[in-house]
């Protein structure tokens, strides 16, 4: 199988990518509330459509976060109905609609496939180990279908708080030293995800007021960050 590789739209970040999204392969983006994921997804969908008008991407929306007026505005392109023809919009209500949503891809044939959010219907109908085993067994089915149709396949994920309770901070005198709990934030069932998935991204926040966020790897585990922004024309 040839991988190839889909623009996200700024070089930056394809030279941080290794040559930008793989195809053959499922990338998992994850991060808290607002740090870019969806906007980054709307960015590669689009970028690829410029690239090449003719390509067939699904967008899998299992959480509403679609808009189609920022493809638009990446794209600068006034024939809205060619250019969002080439989106094939899947909206899911229920964890076997996220089931039917992979056949979708056998028939359609796309180069990208997007699921935003991987986990929250899941989260929604299932509980303990259940959702852990329906969460694997649907990313691993996304897997085959990632190798046996060679198209990108990028999900996003969100993430919870965990409360450290060993933590230690200090004062700003730095004369006492007081136990205080900490928040973590871990990935929602990350462990979970990370059985299947090939390429996982963690996504962070470094400054709203200027739109500048911070990639990091985290599978595989490569000490390597940078920087990206999100303005009207995508992600640069």
């Amino acid at each position: 199988m040839l991988l190839d590789f889909l623009p996200t739209g700024s070089s930056n970040l394809d030279r941080f990518l290794r040559g930008g999204i793989r195809t053959g392969v499922i990338t998992n983006i994850f991060g808290a509330s607002g740090s870019g994921k969806s906007q980054f997804c709307f960015s590669i969908c689009a970028n690829l459509i410029k690239k090449n008008k003719d390509v067939k991407t699904i967008f899998i929306d299992t959480s509403g976060n679609f808009r189609p007026e920022r493809i638009l505005d990446i794209t600068d392109n006034h024939n809205s109905e060619r250019v969002l023809d080439n989106i094939h919009y899947i909206r899911p209500y229920s964890i076997n609609d996220q089931f039917e949503a992979i056949k979708k891809i056998y028939e359609i044939k796309p180069k990208l496939v997007i699921v935003d959010t991987i986990t929250s219907l899941i989260s929604i109908e299932s509980k303990n180990i259940s959702r852990h085993l329906i969460l694997m067994k649907f990313i691993h089915e996304l897997a085959h279908t990632a190798i046996n149709n060679n198209c990108a396949i990028v999900t996003t994920n969100m993430v919870r708080n965990i409360i450290s309770k060993n933590s230690v901070y200090k004062t700003i005198t730095n004369i006492d030293e007081h136990p205080k709990k900490i928040k973590l934030e871990r990935e929602f069932m990350g462990k979970s995800v990370s059985l299947s998935i090939h390429i996982k991204l963690k996504f962070e926040i470094i400054s709203i007021s200027n739109n500048l966020y911070k990639v990091s790897f985290i599978q595989p585990f490569i000490k390597d960050s940078t920087t990206f922004r999100i303005t009207k024309t995508g992600v640069l």
